[in-house]
């Protein structure tokens, strides 16, 4: 019972609740809050996120949505003292856990793939414009093709 909820593939609701309590709370309006809370067991610290968000279009229907991302003890200190951003989604730059649609439980979350996904997008989107500019070119010979290749191969 003493392992970390960084261990975990699934964390459920019960054992945060169990887990962790309140050390301060950062920043609260109608629909999020911002909150330091510590796991009892293991003295792990994390910044807590929830926000409500209102279905409109299902008449008005309200989810509640949480995020924990684990935090260092410079991290801990530098956010109480306001000398450390915190705030959803530009501060959250590496994994942290997220309730799930699917049961009652929390998953790992890693914003760094979003990072990666934009380059990748990126990437493509300039090799379809090569290719796009060759097939109008419309030399298709031996030379051309490996010109192309080479220049495929140094954009990727």
């Amino acid at each position: 019972m003493n392992e970390s909820l960084t261990g975990k593939q699934r964390v459920s609701h019960k054992l945060l609740s169990e887990r962790l309590e309140s050390v301060k709370p950062l920043e609260q309006n109608d629909i999020e809050t911002y909150e330091i809370v510590k796991d009892r067991i293991t003295g792990e610290h994390y910044l807590l996120y929830y926000y409500i968000h209102i279905a409109v279009a299902e008449g008005g229907h309200k989810e509640t949505y949480y995020h924990l991302m684990p935090l260092e003890s410079d991290d801990v200190l530098a956010t109480i003292f306001g000398d450390q951003a915190f705030k959803y989604p530009e501060h959250w730059l590496k994994p942290y856990l997220r309730n799930s649609s699917d049961d009652d439980s929390y998953v790992w979350y890693d914003p760094s793939f979003v990072e990666d996904f934009d380059h990748y997008e990126q990437t493509g989107r300039k090799l379809q414009d090569m290719l796009r500019a060759f097939k109008e070119e419309g030399q298709f010979d031996e030379n051309k093709v490996r010109e192309l290749l080479r220049k495929m191969d140094e954009e990727s």
